[in-house]
């Protein structure tokens, strides 16, 4: 009976860990960290405003202190959500992206934001009284290598696992994300539909995480763009969160990594 439990319960465990997945933000430090000047989509001026966010925060951003009262920010009912564009600059990777690829992570971002922002504001088309202009672009994206990534998961029995590991986290520290993941940036900006005054603006990127042996049984691990589409809904949650908290709701929840 007792290898029967087992196996059923191994078996549940790998169900539940099909679903699972991490995106991370890169290491302040390091390239993918530091890359964060700018595409030329929220424009020169607002760039100038912009400051390194602290931990937990985007890695550029800028919030209007004339809206750091949750009463300025509270009478805002309505957000005016625009298409998400691509807007890839000269080194972005986004230039190697099919076309098709990359239109539909720009909607499958779109869509997770209208859904969730949904749950709190009232979606209109036109710009009115007490709404939020929100414009959002997917300046960076590259997909993950699957293949790769599923292998570096698998441990080396012989030969010399310890440099494996070395090379490996040397490579994470230096480029800002493990082998063979992906990842991706963004840049958005909230204004006062109406006046077009910016109450806030941001620069982020988020990488794939490594897990090993675990991300094996992980359905999403062979799936070149699921580090990409699942950093989109960590930060359409996120955006809802700090809404709420802008708003000083009672039943704010902060995205789950």
């Amino acid at each position: 009976m007792k290898p029967t439990r087992l196996t059923v319960t191994l078996g549940v465990a790998v169900l539940v860990l099909a679903g699972c997945s991490s995106t991370s933000q890169p290491g302040r430090s390091t390239s993918l960290g530091e890359d964060v000047k700018g595409s030329g989509f929220l424009g020169e001026s607002t760039y100038a405003l912009m400051k390194e966010g602290k931990d937990g925060e985007a890695l550029r951003l800028y919030r209007n202190p004339k809206y750091a009262t949750p009463a300025s920010f509270a009478r805002y009912e309505k957000v005016l959500l625009d298409p998400v564009k691509l807007y890839a600059g000269p080194k972005s990777k986004l230039h190697e992206a099919p076309q098709e690829q990359a239109t539909a992570i720009a909607q499958g971002f779109y869509n997770q934001l209208h859904d969730k922002l949904a749950k709190d504001y009232q979606m209109v088309d036109v710009a009115g009284p007490d709404t939020l202009h929100i414009s959002v672009a997917i300046v960076d994206a590259e997909q993950a290598d699957s293949s790769l990534k599923a292998a570096s998961y698998i441990p080396i029995p012989l030969g010399l696992p310890g440099a494996k590991a070395a090379a490996m986290q040397t490579a994470s520290q230096t480029m800002g994300k493990p082998p063979f993941t992906g990842q991706v940036a963004i840049e958005g900006k909230m204004a006062d539909a109406q006046t077009g005054e910016i109450i806030a603006a941001e620069i982020d990127r988020r990488v794939g995480s490594r897990r090993p042996i675990i991300g094996l049984f992980e359905s999403n691990t062979y799936d070149n763009w699921s580090d990409v589409t699942e950093a989109e809904r960590y930060w359409a949650e996120q955006l809802r969160y700090r809404m709420c908290m802008r708003r000083a709701a009672s039943n704010c929840v902060a995205a789950s990594e």
